[in-house]
């Protein structure tokens, strides 16, 4: 094992200190022509260097006699200068070659020129990224330069990929689930092997995943993710299995993931993905998302007038006459059920019993939006944004502006609520003792089609052909054109991809820090709803052919559900995984999904969760 002296003498200029036995190298000095040491380096491997491949070195002694010697070498990183040097012990060079070991060189003395390069080498064990430039010096002992040899090394270090579905601990139901990692970072050039074991009785998940024979593997995958083949052994019921990713960089690991189990149950009872678990009839169109109350029931309102509520087996609860058309519900932080429609907002408690109802505010479009203030918010088509008091329904205050208001608004943990306005503007408003006052607002070209939506300190919203990214404080950071109008969305993953669809059938997925373009999946019709998404990261969306799409998010389509009209409505995924969603031929329906429930980080659905609800909460939780 390599023992290394680490100094923390940090010098100010590059001063070495000679000793009675060394002679300090001249830097300044160039090393003499038909030096008699031929000194051959070996290389690192690809995008990485460690301490130990310093050492791996080979010299050939083309003189007949016995050389003592020492080995020095430097370290320099392209654009910041020598960042740190290293002095051997001295040895016996014969004549000829000598392949070297490191307890050949020990005591190897290092002295480091800079903190964070040290810190990091300490810590990682390895360089981190960046251009070096290595060489190295051989010395004879109280002589000069014997021989010298260098080499340009580029690192890039990746990380190790992480899992992600199935969940660790988790029980599946589906003999071929789909398997997600998080990718290696950075990503794109890595590939990737998968292997699964059953975990056999007295194992731990380590040792069965080092020990056992490989239930299922598959390598040189270039995406994250894989649907268990049909082909593949079949897993069993009752027992448990344990997984586990490699990664590989040129044909070099990267490094392992960490492994997770997982067991199967009751496979082949429950509903195959993409079928019908039960549907109900309305008595017209349904467009609204539906949102699933605390107690798990199915709060989704319909164009006859009514809003429903369904147990998850899907037989109604009740119904509540609204008085007009139902565009949108949401559930606030203490269950109370709020719709709006072309009565304008009213707020039903759990049972279905009407609390109030204000129709002054004219038809409302948008999904109401509710504070646990005590605060709601919402914009009309009149083009008027509302403050309401949630217990009483009366209008606190109100900001008229250009245009119809018909997307929900959002709010960031300040409190601060953004929304949208038919003039192409985009709006961050403040409510505080003075009322609702603008902090900003900001114009775009075109009409906006979806958002605001919040990831990190950023905000979202599409329009025309546009995805935009604004900074909290109103400049605009980014904009991603695309290929037709963006029409729902979009959505942010807990990966930080952000989606939109479009009238030419396909979601684009966009890096979320720069807009640049990631992927696309292509749906094959105009994408007419909000996608949601779930733990594993898979959409599901509607379209105007009439069918409820899910596809992973490297484009491959996982199953259809077909009705008999356009999906307008946003899906909402229950914590089983089940997709409820409604339809313009009237219906409201429940489609078996993989298992894996909602994604709970990022903004992954229609108003961020499944009440329906799109604020963030100060303590960094979801509402």
């Amino acid at each position: 094992m390599l023992s290394i002296i680490i100094s923390v003498l940090i010098l100010a200029d590059r001063t070495l200190l000679p000793t009675a036995d060394l002679i300090t190298p001249d830097f300044d000095q160039p090393p003499p022509p038909q030096l008699p040491v031929e000194v051959e380096l070996i290389s690192p491997p690809s995008g990485q260097m460690y301490i130990e491949d310093l050492w791996r070195i080979r010299l050939y002694n083309t003189m007949p006699e016995i050389f003592s010697v020492y080995l020095f070498a430097t370290i320099e990183k392209v654009g910041y200068g020598i960042l740190m040097d290293a002095r051997t012990s001295v040895f016996l060079l014969p004549p000829g070659p000598l392949i070297l070991s490191s307890s050949e060189l020990t005591p190897i003395s290092t002295e480091f020129y800079d903190s964070v390069f040290e810190t990091s080498v300490a810590r990682m064990g390895g360089f981190p990224d960046g251009t070096y430039i290595v060489t190295f010096y051989v010395y004879e002992e109280g002589g000069g330069v014997l021989g010298t040899d260098g080499f340009t090394q580029n690192v890039e270090n990746h990380t190790a990929p992480a899992l992600q579905y199935p969940t660790d601990n988790i029980e599946i139901t589906e003999p071929s689930p789909i398997f997600i990692w998080f990718p290696s970072y950075p990503p794109g050039t890595v590939e990737y092997s998968i292997r699964i074991v059953e975990i056999l009785e007295g194992q731990s998940p380590e040792s069965a995943i080092s020990a056992n024979p490989a239930w299922f593997i598959a390598e040189d995958l270039s995406v994250e993710e894989i649907v268990y083949p049909v082909y593949a052994n079949s897993f069993e019921y009752g027992h448990s299995y344990a997984w586990q990713v490699e990664g590989f960089y040129d044909g070099v690991t990267v490094g392992k993931s960490e492994v997770w189990i997982f067991s199967c149950v009751n496979l082949g009872i429950s509903g195959e993905e993409g079928s019908e678990i039960w549907s109900f009839e309305t008595g017209d169109r349904v467009q609204c998302s539906p949102a699933i109350a605390i107690d798990g029931s199915i709060i989704c309102g319909s164009f006859d007038g009514f809003i429903y509520s369904l147990d998850q087996r899907g037989s109604e609860l009740w119904r509540y006459p609204a008085g007009g058309p139902v565009y949108a519900v949401a559930i606030g932080p203490d269950g109370r059920i709020f719709a709006a429609g072309d009565f304008g907002i009213c707020c039903i408690d759990p049972s279905g019993f009407l609390m109030w109802n204000n129709n002054r505010t004219g038809p409302v479009r948008a999904c109401p939006l509710i504070l646990p203030s005590g605060k709601l918010y919402a914009g009309s088509i009149e083009g008027i944004f509302y403050s309401i008091d949630t217990f009483s329904g009366e209008i606190a205050d109100t900001l008229k502006v250009d245009d119809s208001i018909v997307l929900p608004a959002a709010a960031d943990s300040e409190g601060t609520v953004y929304f949208t306005c038919d003039a192409n503007r985009i709006y961050a408003v403040d409510d505080d003792s003075s009322g609702l006052t603008t902090k900003w607002t900001f114009r775009v070209d075109e009409s906006f089609s979806g958002g605001p939506v919040i990831f990190g300190d950023n905000i979202y919203a599409a329009a025309g052909k546009k995805v935009f990214c604004f900074s909290m404080e109103g400049s605009q950071i980014w904009n991603s054109s695309l290929p037709s109008q963006v029409y729902p969305g979009p959505v942010v993953s807990s990966n930080g991809t952000v989606y939109a669809g479009t009238w030419s059938g396909n979601i684009y997925g966009l890096e979320w820090e720069t807009g640049r373009r990631t992927g696309v999946i292509p749906a094959g019709a105009v994408i007419t709803s909000t996608p949601a998404l779930n733990i594993a990261g898979s959409l599901f969306f509607g379209c105007d052919d009439a069918c409820l799409h899910c596809f992973s998010p490297s484009g491959f389509l996982l199953c259809k559900f077909e009705t008999k009209a356009a999906v307008r409505s946003s899906p909402v995924i229950g914590i089983d995984g089940t997709v409820y969603f409604g339809s313009d031929d009237n219906w409201i329906y429940a489609m078996a999904g993989s298992g894996a429930g909602p994604m709970t980080d990022g903004w992954p659905q229609y108003c961020m969760n499944s009440f329906n609800n799109g604020f963030i909460d100060v303590s960094g939780e979801e509402q």
